[in-house]
């Protein structure tokens, strides 16, 4: 347990971040798998949530080295775009390898580490089935990690901090969602950060060979998907969240609000 300890404050204290503003505990922190999976799947939320005043973070747990067009460079300065039209305080990246998100002490110290430090009252996550096993394997880890840092004899640099609630979003399959947050206001600033991964969205003279996510009706899919949740909610588009556990309210009005 020393040696991974150790590890960790060794990795902490030489995390590069993308984007970095002081903030001492944020609102909302949001984990994807890869730099674009946020933007593609909770962008619209993050956007409206920092332009209503609160705190917003994106932790990407990977740098995508393994995508078929870009480079981790490229992604990085993509993620950096992406995230300050989404106007987070806050982005960095946990470098686990791509491909490998695995669910083991080392991992978790990491992504517990994370969560104290930045004292989140709720965490965004993937939902737990995806055609993507890095998804599915970032869910897990991610839900575990929100309920092991509160534990105190789980020892990392940073005090215990248990977050409010975990909520889950969509990305390639969907279930019934229980919420749908409105970004009618922010969905096409949404779609102008997913775009600043050119890398992975635009087809180019350099980015000539087809993949599943560079055709034109992809980007039309993550439309059709936010309009098919607002038309659910009764407005133009949507982003669609899931939760595990129950969600305590003070005031039953609150949902309302």
């Amino acid at each position: 347990m020393r040696r991974i300890y150790l590890t960790i404050f060794y990795y902490f204290t030489n995390l590069p971040y993308l984007i970095k503003k002081q903030v001492n505990n944020l609102d909302i922190l949001a984990f994807g798998a890869h730099p674009d999976d946020v933007e593609l799947s909770c962008g619209g939320t993050l956007l409206k949530l920092a332009e209503q005043g609160y705190s917003t973070a994106i932790i990407d747990l990977t740098r995508a080295e393994l995508s078929t067009q870009g480079n981790p460079e490229q992604r990085r300065q993509e993620a950096e775009t992406a995230g300050r039209i989404l106007k987070v305080a806050l982005r960095e990246n946990l470098m686990f390898p791509d491909g490998g998100i695995v669910n083991n002490e080392e991992n978790r110290l990491r992504v517990i580490e994370t969560i104290r430090k930045h004292k989140p009252q709720i965490v965004l996550a993937p939902f737990n089935q995806d055609r993507h096993p890095d998804h599915e394997h970032t869910s897990q880890l991610v839900r575990e990690c929100c309920f092991y840092a509160g534990l105190e004899k789980i020892q990392t640099r940073s005090e215990p901090h248990r977050p409010h609630t975990v909520l889950y979003y969509f990305q390639h399959w969907v279930e019934q969602p229980v919420f749908i947050v409105d970004i009618s206001d922010t969905f096409e600033t949404k779609m102008e950060a997913v775009r600043a991964y050119k890398s992975q969205f635009i087809r180019t003279e350099k980015n000539t060979k087809e993949t599943f996510i560079n055709r034109p009706e992809f980007l039309q899919s993550i439309k059709n998907r936010a309009e098919y949740f607002g038309y659910q909610a009764g407005v133009r588009y949507g982003e669609a969240f899931r939760v595990r556990l129950p969600i305590k309210l003070d005031n039953l009005m609150d949902i309302f609000a």
